[in-house]
C-alpha cells in the first residue's frame, strides 16, 4: 500500500467508489480503504431504487443528474449497473394530493419527466394495482432500480483504470489530525498520509468522526426488506416499484418473478444499531406477514404468493433524512459524506462529482453542496419533506 495520496477515502460503497473514480480522473492520487469488500455495507443491500421525487430542488436536481447516469451507464461509467426502467409510482391519500401537485409541478420545472394520474391512467400503466383509494398519484416512466453490489464495483473499476488504488480488507481506525488538519489515516496495516480525507464510511462513519471530538447526527439503524416469489402465471413480472403514503411501505418487481416490500414508515429509524458490525440481520415474521398484508392489498394477484427469504440492511439517519455533505468545521482537509437515510444509492453519481469538487477546491459539478453541511443542524436550516409521518422519507 503507498503511504501517501493526495486524497484517501474510508469507505467503499457507492459514495465512495464514485468519488474514487470522479478524484482519480481529475488526476488525484486517490486511495480507498474498504474495511471488508466493495459494497459490504449499506450499499450491497439496497433495494437500488432510482427516482426523481423529492420535495427540495437541490435533491430532486441530484437524483435527475444522477438518473441520466444510471440510464446510460456502459456508456458513462463502463460495465452493467443493473438498471431495470420498471417505472415508479408514488401514491399518498386525498388530504395530500395539494402537496404532491406543488411538488411534481416543481419537479417538472428542474427537468423531471413526471405525470400526475387519475385512476383511470393508472389502470393503464399498471393494471395489477388496485389504488381505489389514492388521492394524487405521481408517475415517473423513466424511474427504476439498479443493483448496488454491481455499481459499485464497477465504479471502482474505472478508478482503478483512471490511477486510483482500491484496498479492501484495510480497516481505518482512526483520522489522524495535526493542528486543526486532517494529515491521513492510521489502519492496521499501518499509517497513510494525505492532505484530504473524505469520510464516507456509511455506518461506521459517525464513529470515525466521533474520535475527533465532534458528534454528528446520524445513527444506523436496521431496515427489513421482505421478499416474496410471485405466484405462477400471474401477470407481475417486472411490475413498477410503488411507493404508497397511505399504508406507508414501498413494493417493487425484481428478476426471477419475485416482489420486494419494506416499510416507509419513519419510526423504523428507531430500530436503532450500537454496533454495525454485529446486528440482528433476520428478518421477522411479524414484519414478512405485515408486508404480506400490504402487498396484497394494493396487488390481489399476490394473495397465492410464497414468501421468500429477506435480507436486512442498514440505513445511517439523520433528524431530517438528508445526508451531511462537507467538511468537518475546524478540522480542514476532511470531509464527511454520510448519513444519506436511505437515499445514497441513487444519488451516487452525483455524490461522488460533489465530494471531488470539495476535496479539490473546485466546482465542476452544478450541484452546490452548501445545504446538506454538518452546520445546518445547530442553524435550524434543515430540509422539510413532504409526505406522511416525518415527511423526511420524500424529502
Amino acid at each position: 500500500m503507498a503511504k501517501t495520496a493526495d486524497v484517501i477515502i474510508i469507505g467503499g460503497g457507492i459514495s465512495g467508489c464514485s468519488a474514487a473514480y470522479q478524484l482519480a480522473r481529475r488526476g488525484a492520487r486517490v486511495c480507498l480503504l474498504e474495511k471488508s469488500h466493495l459494497a459490504a455495507g449499506s450499499t450491497g443491500r439496497t433495494v437500488g431504487i432510482i427516482r426523481q421525487h423529492y420535495s427540495n430542488e437541490v435533491t430532486a436536481r441530484m437524483a435527475l443528474r444522477s438518473l441520466r447516469v444510471w440510464q446510460d451507464f456502459e456508456q458513462v461509467i463502463g460495465g452493467d449497473a443493473g438498471f431495470v426502467n420498471s417505472g415508479v409510482i408514488f401514491a399518498v391519500g386525498p388530504h395530500e394530493r395539494e402537496k404532491m401537485a406543488a411538488n411534481v409541478a416543481m419537479q417538472r420545472g428542474v427537468g423531471i419527466r413526471v405525470e400526475l394520474l387519475d385512476i383511470e391512467s393508472l389502470r393503464e400503466v399498471a393494471p395489477e394495482l388496485n389504488g381505489a383509494d389514492f388521492g394524487g398519484i405521481a408517475y415517473e416512466p423513466e424511474g427504476g432500480y439498479a443493483d448496488g453490489a454491481l455499481a459499485a464495483a464497477a465504479f471502482a473499476r474505472r478508478a482503478t483504470d483512471e490511477g486510483a488504488e482500491i484496498r479492501q480488507g484495510i480497516t481505518v481506525r482512526r483520522i489522524l489530525t495535526e493542528q486543526g488538519r486532517a494529515i491521513g489515516v492510521e489502519t492496521e496495516d499501518g499509517t497513510m498520509h494525505a492532505p484530504v480525507v473524505i469520510n464516507a464510511a456509511g455506518p461506521w462513519a459517525a464513529q470515525l468522526t466521533a474520535q475527533l471530538g465532534t458528534q454528528t447526527p446520524a445513527q444506523a439503524s436496521r431496515h427489513q426488506v421482505a421478499v416474496f416469489q410471485q405466484p405462477p402465471g400471474s401477470a407481475l413480472a417486472g411490475h413498477p416499484f410503488v411507493a404508497d403514503f397511505v399504508h406507508h411501505f414501498y413494493t417493487r418487481g425484481e428478476t426471477g418473478a419475485l416482489t420486494l416490500a419494506g416499510s416507509l414508515d419513519p419510526r423504523e429509524a428507531e430500530d436503532v444499531v450500537g454496533d454495525p458490525d454485529h446486528y440482528n440481520e433476520s428478518v421477522s415474521m411479524d414484519f414478512n406477514a405485515e408486508m404480506a398484508d400490504l402487498t396484497v392489498a394494493r396487488l390481489p394477484a399476490m394473495a397465492e404468493a410464497h414468501v421468500g427469504k429477506g435480507w436486512v440492511g442498514l440505513y445511517t439517519v439523520t433528524p431530517d433524512w438528508h445526508p451531511i455533505i462537507g467538511p468537518l468545521p475546524g478540522t480542514e482537509g476532511l470531509i464527511l459524506a454520510y448519513g444519506f437515510s436511505g437515499s445514497g444509492f441513487k444519488m451516487g453519481p452525483v455524490v461522488g462529482e460533489m465530494l471531488a469538487d470539495l476535496a479539490l477546491g473546485e466546482r465542476q459539478c452544478p450541484i452546490d453542496p452548501a445545504p446538506f453541511r454538518l452546520q445546518r443542524f445547530a442553524e435550524g436550516e434543515l430540509f422539510r419533506g413532504g409526505y406522511g409521518e416525518g415527511g423526511g422519507l420524500i424529502g
